[in-house]
């Protein structure tokens, strides 16, 4: 299945059903494990929407959007 749309836009609605889900939670966290290749890829995404300079990661990093924190992981496999 061909994967289609934008990657930021998916997860601000997956953020946003998350945040409206009927559950009292302490937080509310994603963790995505990626295979270095697409975790390269979406850190550089990501750098690329925030316009920021970020220092190169090794393993992992996040971003928040409204209360729910998304964990980007390279897997070890």
């Amino acid at each position: 299945m061909e994967k289609k749309g934008n990657f930021f836009n998916q997860i601000a609605i997956i953020s946003d059903l998350l945040e409206k889900i009927n559950l009292e939670s302490e937080s509310r966290t994603v963790i995505f494990e990626l295979k270095e290749e697409e975790f390269n890829r979406i850190f550089n995404l990501n750098v690329e929407k925030t316009k920021q300079k970020i220092s190169p990661v090794t393993n992992k990093f996040s971003i928040k959007i409204g209360d729910v924190d998304i964990v980007f992981s390279k897997s070890n496999v």
